[in-house]
């Protein structure tokens, strides 16, 4: 923590929750400015609290993006979920998500839970409808924010898209006005505090969610094994994608290779942004069976 000495400095920590799929990570992206979230059309992408920093006049918002809140299966999902949870309790200004689209005919049961956990926490709320790109007239949104709006006391209620970027920026205005005075958290360049090995197993692992089908995405995850700087200016990445059955790490092969190729070929051009260098990315597939039960191995994933 860096201490400000400057009169009047506003910062703080923004969780950012809401349903599976609802958009979270598209809206931490946006306000921070830089994609430190990945983000895939399939729910549950989100696996762990990421959080992202955004430095302007006067102020620091600390966004953290959580883990779609559901309820939980396994032990994956129980630590998911206690994540939320956590984040929730740590916040300053909570930003609570709903997806316009799926709204249309009412809220679910989970919105209203998410909700209900929001109010109980007593962290000034804004609630954010979001894509309302997807609706076909925009009078589909009145009753939505009327329905939202009875759910619980909120500072504002904002209708977004977070992918469009409509709306973002005078949320993000709404949100500084209600920071309250603080210090940096983080140097004035960081947009992260995600460790560069969780950031580039997170990239591998958003290709490999738009690769792959059915439920394989879910059963995979990704470890960086070792991470080698070579004298000639090559970056080797070594990485596993761990499956839960043979027939799952078949699929994430793909016929001769293919679909492991894919990954491999999409993920290097983010992980070559990421580091600034030429990258040779080694990927491996590997059964673990009940990965997402074994409170060691998700430890060994930042879980």
């Amino acid at each position: 923590m860096i201490e400000d000495s400057r009169n009047g400095f506003k910062s703080g920590f923004v969780a950012v929750l809401g349903r599976p799929n609802v958009g979270k990570s598209t809206l931490v992206n946006q306000l921070v400015g830089a994609k430190v979230s990945i983000t895939s059309p399939r729910p549950q992408t989100t696996r762990g609290p990421i959080r992202g920093v955004r430095n302007g006049p006067g102020y620091q918002a600390v966004f953290v993006d959580t883990p779609g809140s559901q309820k939980p299966r396994d032990t994956l999902r129980s630590r998911m979920q206690q994540q939320v949870l956590d984040s929730l309790s740590e916040s300053d200004v909570v930003l609570l998500l709903f997806d316009a689209e799926g709204a249309k005919k009412g809220l679910g049961t989970g919105d209203r839970y998410v909700a209900r956990l929001v109010a109980e926490s007593g962290a000034p709320a804004i609630a954010c409808i979001n894509k309302v790109d997807l609706l076909r007239d925009p009078s589909e949104a009145f009753p939505i924010v009327e329905e939202v709006s009875n759910l619980a006391e909120y500072e504002d209620v904002f209708l977004l898209s977070a992918k469009e970027g409509l709306n973002v920026e005078p949320l993000m205005e709404t949100v500084v006005g209600l920071l309250p005075p603080g210090p940096h958290y983080f140097p004035e360049g960081a947009v992260t505090d995600y460790p560069e090995s969780l950031i580039l197993a997170e990239y591998i692992r958003e290709k490999a969610l738009n690769v792959l089908r059915e439920e394989v995405p879910h059963a995979i995850a990704v470890e960086i094994d070792e991470v080698e700087r070579k004298d000639s200016g090559v970056t080797v990445v070594y990485a596993i994608i761990h499956a839960e059955r043979a027939s799952q790490r078949m699929i994430v092969l793909g016929k001769n290779g293919k679909t492991i190729k894919q990954i491999g070929t999409e993920a290097r051009r983010d992980v070559e942004r990421l580091l600034g260098t030429r990258i040779y990315l080694d990927l491996k597939v590997k059964v673990t069976p009940g990965w997402r039960n074994d409170p060691r191995f998700l430890e060994r994933l930042g879980l």
